[in-house]
């Protein structure tokens, strides 16, 4: 029974990350998103992927930013293995102010990260983060705000060969 139970959570959880797979983000997403309209607290989004010059080291990328995803979230956020390249970061109870401050936090330890290993043979991490926060009175479904994100992301890759991070305003923000 007990190997049952295990082999039902594995199917939840990345094996290489050791984070959550795509499929439970959606679920818990649709979770937190219910969540925070009932109890009125914002809630907010973050895609974080990463450029490697050598695919080989993508793995190791890979690894290297989920480790410091767990060392720098609460243990309330909900870490995922977006895709290949890309982990996504669910923060219950974070306006765009906190979900900044977290990105801001994460590509200074990153860059410190770099420097202190820049002996090392391992590439630094180029990060380039998209991120929306919903506030308490957001009409849209998770897919909306899957895709806005996603959006945000894109437009981060987009631009030069530095770090990035882009924010999507809420709507009623918009011109």
């Amino acid at each position: 029974m007990a190997e049952q139970a295990e082999r039902s959570y594995e199917v939840f959880v990345d094996l290489a990350t050791g984070l959550y797979d795509r499929r439970t983000m959606w679920s818990r997403l649709a979770e937190e998103m219910a969540r925070a309209r009932r109890y009125h607290y914002p809630l907010s989004l973050m895609l974080l992927a990463f450029d490697t010059p050598d695919p080989n080291e993508a793995v190791g990328q890979l690894l290297r930013l989920a480790r410091l995803l767990r060392r720098q979230t609460r243990t309330a956020d909900v870490l995922v293995r977006y895709s290949e390249d890309t982990l996504a970061i669910l923060l219950p109870c974070t306006d765009e102010a906190g979900a900044l401050r977290l990105a801001e936090r994460i590509r200074r330890v990153a860059q410190a990260e770099a420097t202190a290993s820049a002996a090392s043979e391992e590439e630094p991490l180029l990060l380039r983060i998209g991120l929306m926060a919903a506030s308490q009175d957001y009409s849209g479904d998770k897919l909306d705000l899957v895709e806005q994100v996603e959006w945000a992301l894109r437009e981060a890759k987009k631009k030069g060969s530095e770090d990035r991070t882009v924010v999507v305003p809420m709507p009623a923000q918009r011109a």
